[in-house]
């Protein structure tokens, strides 16, 4: 791994750039869009808390708590990075034209289909 130098080293706000520009980034690629379930919520939290410790040194014997790595890193939690994706995303979409594809599946909803028993699926209104 060409990139485990700059991980490792000890000026921790590089590290933590790179981890938002590098890593971030590409695990929360389209998350605005995710319906997020309560699973695959602890999954990305735990990934992420597991490489915040990674950088600054923590191993996993030490018995460090989640709330004092954050605050060391002064990161803010997964949910609310997405939920901030989430509304920046459907901001851009709310100003584009009627006519453009990206609004018009927001509002989409398939009428013509006979519907399922069990709770009604969420369309892009109801994740956002």
């Amino acid at each position: 791994m060409y990139l485990k130098p700059l991980w490792k080293n000890r000026h921790i706000s590089l590290a933590l750039n790179l981890y938002e520009l590098l890593v971030m980034s590409t695990m929360l690629y389209s998350a605005e869009l995710w319906p997020l379930s309560i699973m695959l919520k602890k999954k990305l939290e735990a990934a992420r808390h597991k490489f915040q410790q990674w950088i600054l040194g923590i191993s996993w014997r030490d018995k460090v708590q989640n709330e004092q790595v954050r605050e060391k890193t002064t990161l803010q939690t997964l949910s609310l990075t997405i939920k901030e994706r989430r509304l920046r995303w459907i901001g851009h979409v709310l100003q584009m034209d009627d006519n453009r594809l990206p609004k018009q599946a927001i509002y989409w909803e398939a009428n013509n289909q006979e519907r399922r028993l069990g709770r009604p699926r969420n369309n892009c209104l109801d994740i956002i």
